[in-house]
């Protein structure tokens, strides 16, 4: 009977550590291949600025969903340069939110500004997920522009009424910090988007706080180029429903009475954008529509 005791007490100690290595096992598992194979664990981190509303944070380089994602030291995403012009390499500046960015999906040689960099010109990609011409005009006024001959504003017809909050960044849109594990980010930032009673979004657009239009961060936004003797072009930016049903949204249209005021080139993106096969979803570009705003960014020059 003893005997029998103390075997049941040693396969319950066995199944008891096979049961721990098995956990323990399958977390190591699944962090490598959160870590190393979805490139979690490290998002693009982001910081509150007082009149920016915020951006990312400075030199970053980062694998993300197989993507590289890279942040040089004045929060652009671009390689690093110089903030004055040390070659005959001309700069031109794009301004924009995460159409322009292209965020993690996107990797960093596949983006439009990265695509048209070559040794006579230099894009510099100035951009944050959600950013309006409010948070724009606030990084001009920070930083500057970099000794760039031209600017280009990439604009939604949302931009016309998206204006800073300044509240507490949500750390699961604009992380601020690291995660321990690749996991932690996988089972509190993306799993729950799955399980059941999760309310999705209807459209990406929802994102956007709704505002009265107020153009006049664009307006400023031209006048301190020109100012500068910089040239100024605003490329029109469309939703791909806006496409199919063959609308220009209000906001477009007030954009564009402004840019016409101000006397700026205007080029309109539906001209180079396949509605069909250009986008990621209503909003963002895929890498052919990476590609095809290039060419827009291109005929700014024309």
């Amino acid at each position: 009977m003893a005997l029998r005791i103390e075997r049941r007490g040693v396969d319950r100690v066995v199944a008891s550590v096979v049961v721990l290595s098995i956990c323990v096992w399958s977390l190591v598992c699944g962090e490598l291949f959160c870590r190393y194979y979805l490139g979690l664990g490290t998002p693009p981190l982001s910081i509150p600025h007082p009149t920016i509303e915020y951006l990312f944070a400075p030199d970053q380089d980062l694998f993300r969903f197989g993507n590289r994602v890279a942040y040089n030291h004045w929060s652009m995403r671009s390689e690093q340069i110089t903030e004055t012009r040390q070659t005959d390499q001309a700069r031109t500046m794009v301004v924009g939110d995460s159409v322009l960015n292209g965020g993690s999906l996107t990797d960093q040689s596949k983006l439009a500004t990265t695509i048209l960099t070559n040794r006579k010109m230099l894009y510099m990609n100035v951009s944050a997920g959600s950013w309006g011409p409010a948070n724009e005009l606030g990084y001009l006024r920070t930083y500057g522009f970099f000794d760039a001959g031209r600017l280009i504003i990439l604009i939604s017809g949302h931009d016309a009424s998206d204006l800073p909050t300044f509240t507490a960044l949500d750390p699961n849109v604009l992380p601020q910090r690291r995660p321990w594990l690749a996991l932690d980010e996988a089972l509190e930032r993306y799993m729950p988007r799955y399980l059941p009673g999760h309310t999705a979004k209807a459209s990406i657009l929802d994102e956007f706080p709704k505002h009265a239009v107020d153009l006049s961060p664009l307006r400023e936004m031209i006048e301190l180029a020109k100012n500068k003797g910089i040239a100024v072009c605003v490329v029109l930016h469309h939703t791909r429903s806006d496409r199919r049903a063959k609308i220009v949204h209000a906001g477009l249209l007030a954009i564009i009475t402004v840019a016409e005021e101000q006397k700026v080139t205007v080029v309109d993106d539906a001209g180079f954008l396949d509605p069909m096969t250009s986008y990621l979803d209503d909003i963002h570009v895929n890498d052919k529509g990476q590609r095809e705003e290039a060419e827009a960014f291109l005929s700014c020059q024309q």
